[in-house]
């Protein structure tokens, strides 16, 4: 509760908006008192769940509109490996999946899916998704609680925003109840869909990595990592535009708060960049737990760079995921985006960006 009043207040106290919080956070205790029964009955019905071993894996991490969300779509057809539909991260039991599983998906119009420019970012709820939404939906709590809602009143760096992403200091039972809930959800996919890996995607984990790395000394830390000229404004763009569909964030909001909240976005966006190169460049990451990967390369290289991916996850594909992967280097040789996102748009300049992150285009070699 405490949680819902904070985000609350911070809704209504930015955007205006007093009613429309208030049934979402009804609906959102309906699907709570749903999946925690179903999570309950699991026990009954499919208690094999509970010794479902997770093997090695799979987390593709980096900051948000770096290509891992295109990484993790094309990845999973590998085989192999199990990941999360939106849908089933509202209700990850098996028995609410096998309940649901033919009335959830359809109720799209109810989705906060629903306010994504497809065009942008593609989704819905049958949509292959980031990890991080079920700790959201789970807690009310994580980044996307920060940077969609608290972020517009709060300042990097505070203590709240701290423990919204999970940087250090937080406390052994904090770090037990986030992984515990994860892996209750990861056993149970492995275990309804017969896989053997999960391939999560992730950015919650990027300022975690100690504790990932002491929980599962055998995973695959794949790293995307993208011209932050590019990423950071491209971030906060689709941000914005899931505001402004929802709540007409720019009428409703004056330059004081908008320039917080971008500003908040931007230092959230470099410590996170910051955050891992740290532990890259003091080598605190074992050679055999990391992969780093160029966007540029995904993009122009599609296919060395996915061998070296299934390489290092140690996945051996179908002939027919290869050909699927030639077909989407194919499209890309003759695809030009749409979308060129400017810093400017949101007040930053690009030599800002290079300067303060300069670190980055040196220790991966990014195009400038």
């Amino acid at each position: 509760m405490g949680h819902y009043l904070r985000l609350y207040r911070t809704i209504s106290m930015t955007f205006g908006v007093w009613f429309r919080p208030i049934g979402a956070f009804l609906l959102l205790q309906l699907r709570q008192a749903i999946s925690a029964t179903t999570l309950g009955l699991d026990h009954v019905f499919y208690p094999r769940h509970r010794t479902q071993s997770i093997d090695r894996p799979i987390f593709i991490i980096g900051n948000p509109r770096s290509g891992t969300t295109f990484l993790h779509r094309l990845l999973l057809g590998a085989g192999g490996m199990a990941a999360f539909e939106l849908w089933e991260m509202l209700f990850p039991a098996i028995t609410a999946r096998k309940l649901l599983g033919r009335i959830v998906p359809r109720l799209d119009r109810l989705s906060p899916a629903r306010y994504h420019a497809s065009d942008v970012h593609d989704t819905s709820l049958r949509g292959i998704e980031t990890d991080d939404v079920a700790w959201f939906f789970r807690t009310l709590e994580g980044p996307f609680a920060w940077a969609y809602f608290l972020a517009w009143q709060d300042n990097w760096g505070s203590e709240l925003s701290r423990r919204e992403f999970g940087i250090d200091g937080v406390s052994p039972r904090e770090e037990e109840r986030f992984f515990k809930y994860y892996e209750s959800c990861w056993r149970r996919n492995l275990t309804l869909k017969r896989a053997d890996r999960v391939l999560a995607k992730t950015s919650m984990l990027t300022f975690r990595l100690d504790a990932v790395l002491r929980r599962y000394p055998d995973c695959r830390l794949v790293y995307v990592i993208r011209d932050p000229v590019e990423m950071i404004p491209s971030g906060m763009s689709l941000l914005a535009s899931v505001l402004e569909n929802a709540y007409d964030v720019w009428n409703r909001t004056g330059e004081e708060d908008q320039r917080r909240w971008v500003e908040n976005l931007y230092r959230a966006s470099c410590d996170m960049l910051g955050s891992f190169h740290e532990a890259y460049s003091a080598e605190l990451i074992p050679e055999r737990n990391l992969c780093v990967v160029r966007y540029e390369d995904l993009i122009g290289d599609l296919e060395p760079t996915i061998d070296r991916i299934l390489k290092f996850v140690e996945i051996e594909p179908t002939s027919a995921f290869r050909e699927e992967v030639r077909a989407q280097a194919e499209r890309q040789r003759a695809y030009k985006s749409r979308h060129e996102h400017s810093p400017q748009q949101f007040g930053l300049a690009p030599d800002r960006i290079r300067q303060d992150l300069g670190f980055v285009y040196e220790a991966y070699g990014l195009s400038h």
